[in-house]
């Protein structure tokens, strides 16, 4: 009988360490958890996986009647840019485009092998400044936007000094990753950070 007992009392004792040591894990992992949300590491709550604010955005995309493929663009920043450091990349429907904007000066673009895009045009690039408030017109290849695309715009700005890198905030995601690697730690695009990250429904 005392056999009995002593064997409960070793099973009751041994399922509550195991229940002890399974809280204690459940706790140090939310604590984990929850420390990487709030710096920044985690984004549970929303979709926005950009990763540069959207300082210049696409305000309209004229499809015409041959998809002719006009994005207008404005700069909603309050700082004066210089177009001639600022280089564009269009993504549509998450595959980027073949539309090589070197410059967003339009007498500089002129001589680039501007493939993909007829030209631009627009006051933010007749000056030497792209302006708050000021815009632009990029004549991509007809065909290449198309009602309910989800067109992306990167701007890129030249810049001389060190690129930090940012901390990510949406390591459950993907595609989020995939970009912050290219952008950040592989420098897809050398001597030149991205400025600014704007998402379109055509």
């Amino acid at each position: 009988m005392k056999l009995i007992r002593l064997k409960m009392r070793y099973d009751e004792a041994d399922s509550s360490s195991h229940g002890n040591i399974l809280l204690v894990a459940i706790v140090i992992i939310a604590g984990v958890l929850l420390l990487a949300y709030l710096l920044g590491f985690l984004n549970f709550f929303s979709g926005d996986d950009s990763l540069a604010p959207p300082i210049i955005q696409i305000i309209g995309v004229n499809h015409g009647t041959k998809f002719e493929s006009q994005v207008t663009i404005r700069s909603f920043g309050k700082e004066d840019l210089e177009n001639d450091k600022l280089r564009a990349k269009i993504f549509v429907n998450d595959e980027e485009l073949l539309a090589c904007i070197y410059s967003l000066n339009g007498h500089n673009f002129i001589p680039t092998h501007h493939y993909g895009v007829k030209y631009i045009g627009g006051s933010g690039c007749k000056g030497l400044y792209f302006s708050y408030k000021e815009s632009i017109v990029i004549d991509l290849k007809n065909g290449y936007i198309k009602p309910g695309d989800e067109v992306v715009l990167y701007i890129y700005q030249k810049y001389d000094g060190d690129i930090s890198c940012p901390i990510p905030t949406n390591l459950l995601n993907r595609k989020y990753m995939e970009k912050y690697l290219d952008e950040f730690v592989f420098k897809g695009m050398e001597g030149y950070r991205l400025y600014s990250e704007h998402r379109y429904k055509a």
